[in-house]
């Protein structure tokens, strides 16, 4: 049977008018764009490059069977829900960091102007099932967070979406929308978007299991910038264990003088096997910690010469063809 062939999730003439020609999706591109090496490039000058990248979701992907850990297989909640909830929203460009959330935080990345416009979508979005697997996912998303003005106000003042872009315009795009995807089934939708929110902790997690040689480290997304933060976020719980310790063992060292307990062999040999056991674990946590603090800073400090010692090399090759190109 022939596949039949991709078409935009939404009629032409759909989308509001200011935002739906392909000259405003293309003014709007960004300027340069990274290779996952970190080449920089002009995003016009390779545009289907840029779209994989910016619309990548393959990370999820591979831990998708695992994500019912982290989330829900349900829609995402609206954006006046979530604000309620007291999460704060922080924009992202990364479309694999879209609606994951930590602590009071939830990550929402900025539907693209070009996701407005039938002709980029004909051109760019329809030659590849991902990207119009991706693309119509991140559409849908965005179904579920705007759901009423109070929304659309939300995502505005956020920067989620253009200022200009008022209610009915909105609601008649969805519509339409509504009428090219089952948001219901989500069959042609990439999979992640089968899960609205997830748990950035638990993702990361997640990643530290499955690929434990190359992630236990980083994780899926490394968030810190100085090994205080790290072992202050990770470790802090073992001062709560310690207080607790240091409580026992104080109320233990005041009724060793009470008449009565002090003479009491039972409980003697209780306190003299918990002032042992309190000595072993501070030992142990204080050595795991110092393990798990001399691998972090020799890895990074093992990948920070490795990568600079490969970038001195990439540059100085890209130089000797410069000059001989010229």
């Amino acid at each position: 049977m022939e596949r039949q062939p991709l078409r935009p999730p939404f009629s032409p003439g759909a989308a509001p008018s200011a935002h739906g020609s392909i000259s405003t999706a293309m003014d709007l591109l960004p300027t340069i764009a990274r290779t996952p090496a970190h080449d920089a490039f002009l995003t016009e000058t390779d545009i289907d490059t840029y779209l994989h990248r910016d619309l990548d979701l393959s990370r999820l992907n591979k831990i998708h069977s695992h994500l019912w850990m982290a989330g829900r297989p349900m829609n995402s909640r609206p954006l006046h829900r979530q604000r309620m909830m007291g999460l704060e929203i922080f924009p992202t460009e990364q479309s694999d960091l879209h609606l994951l959330k930590f602590s009071n935080r939830i990550l929402i990345k900025p539907l693209p102007a070009y996701i407005f416009s039938h002709d980029f979508w004909s051109k760019h979005l329809c030659a590849s099932k991902e990207l119009h697997e991706s693309a119509s996912g991140l559409l849908v998303s965005y179904i579920w967070l705007v759901c009423s003005p109070v929304d659309l106000r939300t995502a505005q003042d956020a920067n989620l979406l253009p200022s200009t872009l008022d209610w009915p315009a909105w609601k008649s795009f969805v519509h339409d929308v509504f009428n090219h995807i089952n948001i219901n089934a989500l069959d042609t939708v990439n999979k992640r978007y089968h899960f609205g929110e997830l748990r950035l902790s638990r993702v990361n997690t997640i990643y530290r299991v499955k690929f434990f040689f190359t992630h236990f480290i980083r994780g899926y997304l490394y968030g810190y910038n100085r090994y205080q933060v790290f072992f202050e976020r990770n470790f802090g719980w073992i001062l709560v264990v310690f207080v607790y310790f240091s409580l026992v063992l104080s109320a233990m060292q005041v009724a060793l003088d009470v008449p009565g307990l002090g003479d009491n062999k039972d409980f003697v040999r209780a306190t003299y096997g918990f002032v042992i056991f309190s000595i072993v674990i501070v030992a142990f946590f204080l050595g795991v910690v110092g393990v798990i603090f001399g691998i972090i800073f020799f890895y990074n400090m093992a990948a920070a010469i490795h990568d600079d010692r490969l970038k001195r090399l990439q540059r100085r090759k890209l130089a000797s063809q410069t000059i001989a190109d010229s």
